[in-house]
């Protein structure tokens, strides 16, 4: 392998503000365009492009801005959802929490009031907290995506319906009815990439580490998960992090290498004294040192360039086996 795609992504959430007083997201509408422009600035230091996934109701309220960063080279054709704060509460459930009927109608309204905001409909999907059932790879291809980074391998959230135990963890066409297995549809998922040598317990999106063997582990708002490259966590070794990730993409050796991680818009991308943008340059340190040291070249790019590389290539089912 010489060469590694990098892929920058970010969820982009509504002003708290302006939804459940328990929702995650910037407090305002100005702090949410200064992350996120800090969050450009900080990327384009090391040379990375930003795919977002942005909220309908942003869309509504910051087109402008997108539009602005599409026109820079950035991926804003992307649709993030979290069903329960879309529409005030309509939807009582997180998405994988969807039945068919209601997830098709909640991605039907989400893509209205995105288009409604951007002038064009979205392409790309990522899922609130990669809250996903097996309905969802059908329902989007139905729907006109053509792609999206849906899923976490390894994540075990089960408040939220994100179980991704097993998932296939490179860049690939999506399983009709199956969410973790490589299949033939006209979907690429691209999944985040994670260091399988390693799994953390944390409570909810506090991103703060207990003790796996403790009573507070049980709770359903556990979260079990192995590390990533986000810039959200309180004590992460970021360079054995990537080093891991790399042995473990050289040994499963892709024909779409790619190394992708993920933040939110509810961080001060600006200020390197800020603890999630100091990890940020920390993260996106180790990823060019490390791949320098192993003769790799990180190539900054964006989802849709994977989409159409994964989209371009033969079917690789597996093929049926007798038990």
């Amino acid at each position: 392998m010489d060469k590694i795609f990098i892929v920058a992504t970010m969820d982009v959430e509504p002003a708290t503000s302006t939804t459940h007083a328990s929702a995650t997201g910037p407090e305002s509408w100005e702090d949410g365009e200064k992350f996120i422009r800090g969050y450009v600035d900080r990327t384009g230091d090391f040379g990375f492009p930003v795919s977002f996934f942005i909220h309908p109701e942003v869309t509504v309220v910051q087109s402008d801005l997108f539009l602005e960063l599409g026109e820079k080279g950035h991926c804003v054709e992307g649709l993030h959802m979290h069903a329960w704060k879309f529409r005030d509460g309509k939807y009582k459930a997180h998405f994988g929490g969807l039945n068919e009927k209601d997830m098709r109608a909640n991605l039907s309204e989400g893509i209205s009031m995105w288009q409604s905001g951007m002038g064009r409909r979205p392409l790309y999907f990522r899922p609130g907290t990669f809250s996903a059932n097996d309905f969802m790879y059908q329902v989007l291809v139905d729907l006109g995506f053509r792609g999206g980074s849906c899923s976490l391998p390894g994540r075990i959230w089960r408040r939220m319906n994100a179980i991704w135990t097993g998932a296939e963890p490179d860049p690939h066409r999506a399983h009709a009815v199956f969410r973790q297995l490589v299949g033939d549809i006209e979907f690429a998922n691209m999944p985040v990439s994670v260091d399988f040598s390693s799994r953390t317990v944390t409570v909810g999106s506090d991103f703060q580490k207990i003790d796996p063997n403790s009573p507070e582990a049980a709770g359903a708002n556990t979260v079990s998960s192995h590390w990533d490259l986000r810039p959200d966590w309180r004590d992460a070794d970021y360079v054995t992090i990537t080093n891991n990730i790399l042995d473990q993409i050289q040994v499963r050796a892709p024909t779409i290498p790619v190394l992708n991680f993920i933040t939110h818009n509810d961080n001060d991308h600006t200020n390197p004294k800020d603890r999630v943008c100091a990890n940020l340059i920390k993260s996106m340190t180790a990823i060019t040192e490390c791949c320098q040291a192993r003769g790799i070249t990180p190539v900054g790019t964006t989802l849709d360039h994977i989409c159409d590389l994964v989209l371009a290539e033969p079917i690789k089912m597996e093929p049926f086996v007798y038990a």
